[in-house]
């Protein structure tokens, strides 16, 4: 469920440390989400090898791993603002830089809707995406997203407003029949 032919999602280790420090700490992309300043090394070890629980922290992140004779882990998916009541979470995604453009992203995002409808049981999917992010909008709306609201002059991006779409992608009826 996690997994397919060519990637798999999974737990943070210790070991994604430096890919959390240079994911975290890259300050041009901090206006796409909600970082505000840098992260400690030691911060981002504990953070990779502490106990993780969904349904106690109302987040998860795992990380994107392909599935190669040398396995790379190139990115981050994250669950996060999980609303049990009402079966939703926000989604958000991390590709590194030179990983972009290979199909990563969209593969990560089937795979965690499939998780998420199937394993744990959630209603919808949602993602806040910056109208200006044509590649994330793509990707989103390739994954079964759909641009379900416009909310203007939303994120800052320096010393401008940019105006950002919620997608959501609602449980296939597929999966609610069964």
């Amino acid at each position: 469920m996690l997994e397919n032919e060519t990637h798999r999602l999974r737990a943070m280790e210790p070991e994604d440390t430096d890919l959390l420090f240079a994911i975290e700490n890259d300050s041009k992309e901090w206006w796409i989400g909600a970082t505000m300043n840098p992260i400690g090394r030691a911060a981002l070890h504990n953070f990779a090898a502490g106990q993780h629980d969904l349904w106690r922290d109302l987040q998860l992140r795992l990380m994107i791993e392909t599935r190669e004779d040398s396995p790379q882990t190139v990115g981050a998916v994250d669950l996060y603002q999980l609303d049990p009541r009402n079966r939703r979470a926000g989604v958000g995604i991390v590709i590194s830089k030179e990983h972009r453009g290979k199909g990563h992203a969209l593969i990560s995002l089937e795979l965690l809707g499939q998780y998420a409808f199937e394993h744990l049981g959630l209603h919808q999917l949602w993602a806040e995406i910056p109208g200006t992010h044509e590649a994330s909008l793509s990707v989103f709306e390739a994954a079964g997203f759909s641009r379900s609201g416009e909310l203007r002059d939303w994120i800052r991006h320096g010393d401008r407003w940019v105006d950002a779409f919620c997608m959501q992608c609602i449980r296939p009826q597929i999966l609610t029949e069964k």
